[in-house]
């Protein structure tokens, strides 16, 4: 592998042309669900994000190249009647150039997720993809992560 830098940023022009692929992805996935990319929309989407704390996104540069980002979030909540305090960095988005997938980005975007996870004091990290996205369940099972919890839908419509 090459010269691989992680490049925090608050350029939200960049993360959401570097959003394209990864949103175009999951509108073929499931068009009922996600809007048309539109740079524009994307771009003022990840704007107020940029300007939270708790929310980290790194371009991935290599050589002379823009691989792709990673988007994450420090997730804190304090104890309650119901659970325990929660302390996990959630991973929100990965997303990798299609001409640099399959080189071993996705995973070192995972492992720098991990060094921050660390040098932060968190214990976990989570991330959550579409059932549908096989790829997606098999690359993360590799990587060792789990199935913690299930969402399930219904759908009601034309029901009486």
């Amino acid at each position: 592998m090459n010269w691989i830098q992680f490049v925090p940023t608050t350029d939200a022009h960049l993360i959401a042309t570097l959003n394209r692929s990864i949103h175009e992805h999951h509108v073929a996935m499931n068009p009922h669900f996600f809007a048309p990319y539109d740079e524009e929309n994307v771009r003022e989407a990840f704007e107020p994000l940029m300007t939270k704390p708790e929310h980290h996104f790194e371009w991935i540069h290599v050589d002379d190249e823009r691989v792709g980002y990673v988007w994450f979030e420090e997730k804190v909540s304090e104890a309650n009647a119901f659970r325990h305090a929660v302390r996990v960095v959630h991973i929100r988005h990965i997303s990798i150039e299609p001409r640099f997938k399959r080189k071993g980005y996705g995973r070192l975007a995972v492992e720098r997720v991990e060094q921050f996870a660390k040098a932060h004091g968190f214990e976990s990290i989570e991330l959550d993809y579409w059932n549908q996205n096989e790829q997606a369940a098999l690359f993360y099972e590799e990587l060792g992560f789990e199935p913690k919890r299930q969402i399930v839908t219904k759908s009601i419509k034309g029901e009486g």
